[in-house]
């Protein structure tokens, strides 16, 4: 008994050890860590300097960061405010600020200084004493208006009393960035319609761009984020994952050469199994990987669809201030042409895998090819087999399952797969021959089975199955068996009833669903979240016990979440349990170190008195 309470005793003080203030962190920690910021002992707010989440390490656009502190302004201390409020305004450049050069069409006023930190190459081979550099950013925002604007059709960005729109230049690349769009002043007094500025690199020189140096680099920061600022007139409050999904989709509209935005592609396509409206993450795809959907949504019914959706944004109204879902808006977008979203992202699945695109043809190849969860070359493949045949999906996204057929392993003449799925998730396979060809097998809905014939021969390359959840529901499991009489397991209810209100009402989670972090926390986006999704991701949704650990939280979380919001004391209780598990995921290094320490102590304990005994034992 003494025992016992020895390591309860210990595990307690290991719990004391831990930082309950860095892991329970408020927002005000959070947007102080990730604008570099520091209070002196003498200011009201004393900062908590955490490292910034992994996949945040290399900024692309710090527009969503500006966002975000822009929409949680009113819950950071006064203290916080008045650190951070310098980042909402516009900056002070270093050295003397020369007058603004005005671009040729009068549509732009280009802030530069001619000294200091932020200054543009000094070159003026007209002499007009003008950088020549400031004259090119001045021609390239003109040429981004002309196309943005002209041939694609999208209102300008506004500005009061129609004065040229503000582009600021200023050193950024040491905080890995292109430039920024900070919304600023509403058109009218209580309108949605807001004017903003822009600040992009002075000059794009730093290694850190390449291969997308000097004005690769300015075209593709320009084109990005004048699409901000358009946004931000049609509506500030967009959700901001799609708002980068089509900033960066315009960038190969506006300058189709350049490309880069293929190498946001891998990041989507080996994250699939989150949702479409994922957070904004360069690690993930979230975002800036998903504009691949307005390519496909361009090519079945023009570009000008995109910008429908933008328009028809432009008529909500903000639910009690909050971003207004994209999700919902696109669907009722595709309605109105005939279609849905659930049908037209179960088309957009099928056309990565079989890469029927019909527009930027010559870039297809950069296109990379999907990821599929895993690979069968045995079967039958049963509920025992390894990687095991189960996938559990998030609203809107999806995954691929890969079978090979090689002469020296039986195989199935023809191929039986038998699902176990929920109202929400389809599934469709191909088999594609070794001369490229790709047939597609539709699933029989009444018997769950998708029958691929001809598998086991010569001329068979593969056979892909295509699992999707085009609904709203997370926590979809779709269990599947190959070649084998057995069904396969049941999935977490066919009536797809764990649908959250979070990813449907205030989408932006890789798939949302933490319901009892949410309620605790308070906002779906709070940095103690969106560790607890990442790790969801990366660790629970990778393998089959954490998946049915996920299914199962997924079924009896959602009660209890809606109590916890209910009450502030529960609220706080829940904070503190939750403590211990976000601290072993955020500072995993420090988990390590401090349980060898904790361990070594305890088996010492443990150990010593039994040494002892052995040692005064009679010989």
């Amino acid at each position: 008994m003494i025992r016992n309470l020895r390591w309860i005793f210990f595990f307690f003080v290991l719990l004391s050890l831990t930082p309950f203030g860095a892991s329970a962190a408020s927002l005000d920690d959070y947007y102080l860590s990730r604008f570099n910021s520091r209070s002196d002992s003498s200011t009201e707010q004393k900062a908590l300097v955490i490292a910034a989440p992994e996949d945040e390490l290399k900024e692309r656009c710090r527009t969503p960061l500006h966002h975000e502190l822009k929409r949680d302004w009113t819950k950071l201390s006064t203290g916080t405010q008045k650190i951070l409020a310098k980042e909402l305004a516009k900056p002070v450049l270093s050295g003397q600020e020369a007058a603004p050069f005005i671009s040729a069409a009068g549509h732009f006023a280009i802030h530069y200084t001619a000294s200091g930190n932020d200054a543009p190459p000094p070159a003026d081979a007209n002499g007009n004493h003008v950088p020549d550099w400031v004259e090119t950013v001045a021609s390239v925002f003109e040429f981004v208006y002309s196309s943005e604007t002209g041939t694609l059709g999208y209102t300008p960005a506004p500005t009061l009393s129609g004065k040229p729109y503000d582009v600021y230049l200023q050193n950024l690349a040491g905080l890995s960035e292109y430039g920024y769009t900070e919304w600023d002043a509403p058109v009218t007094p209580g309108s949605n319609s807001y004017t903003s500025f822009i600040v992009v690199d002075n000059d794009f020189t730093n290694p850190l761009y390449a291969p997308y140096t000097g004005i690769k680099g300015l075209q593709i920061a320009a084109s990005h984020e004048y699409h901000h600022a358009i946004q931000y007139g049609y509506n500030n409050h967009f959700q901001i994952w799609y708002a980068e999904a089509t900033a960066t989709w315009i960038e190969d509209e506006v300058y189709d050469s350049i490309n880069q935005v293929y190498t946001y592609l891998s990041a989507y396509l080996r994250n699939s199994t989150s949702s479409l409206d994922a957070p904004v993450s360069v690690r993930t795809g979230g975002g800036y990987g998903r504009w691949i959907f307005n390519r496909h949504l361009a090519e079945r019914y023009g570009s000008g669809v995109v910008k429908t959706v933008w328009e028809r944004l432009r008529t909500l109204p903000s639910p009690n201030g909050a971003d207004i879902p994209m999700l919902p808006i696109i669907d009722d977008v595709l309605k109105s042409n005939g279609s849905s979203l659930a049908s037209d992202f179960l088309s957009f699945t099928k056309k990565l895998y079989v890469r029927n695109w019909t527009s930027h043809t010559d870039e297809i190849a950069n296109i990379g090819a999907v990821f599929p969860d895993a690979y069968y070359s045995s079967y039958p493949v049963t509920a025992t087999t390894l990687p095991s045949p189960s996938v559990t999906l998030f609203h809107n996204a999806f995954d691929y399952f890969t079978f090979t057929y090689t002469p020296s392993t039986a195989a199935p003449q023809d191929l039986v797969l038998t699902l176990g799925m929920n109202n929400g998730t389809t599934a469709v396979a191909f088999k594609k021959d070794t001369s490229g060809i790709i047939i597609e097998y539709p699933l029989n809905p009444v018997a769950g089975t998708i029958t691929i014939p001809g598998f086991g021969s010569s001329g068979t390359a593969e056979v892909a199955l295509l699992i999707a959840n085009t609904g709203t529901s997370d926590g979809q499991t779709t269990n599947f068996t190959a070649g084998a009489s057995a069904l396969p397991l049941p999935s977490n209810g066919g009536s797809g009833s764990t649908g959250s209100s979070e990813s449907s009402g205030s989408s932006g989670g890789s798939g949302g669903g933490c319901f009892i972090a949410t309620a605790a926390y308070g906002s779906y986006l709070h940095p103690k979240v969106l560790i607890l999704r990442e790790f969801r991701d990366r660790y629970l949704l990778t393998n089959a016990p954490g998946r049915i650990m996920v299914t199962l939280y997924y079924r009896l979380s959602p009660p209890l979440a809606e109590v916890i919001a209910r009450h502030d004391v529960l609220r706080a209780g829940c904070r503190i349990i939750l403590a211990p598990i976000i601290i072993a995921v955020e500072y995993r290094l420090l988990t390590i170190i401090l349980f060898l320490i904790v361990f070594s102590v305890l088996t010492g304990l443990f150990l010593t008195p039994r040494l002892k005994s052995s040692y005064c034992q009679p010989r």
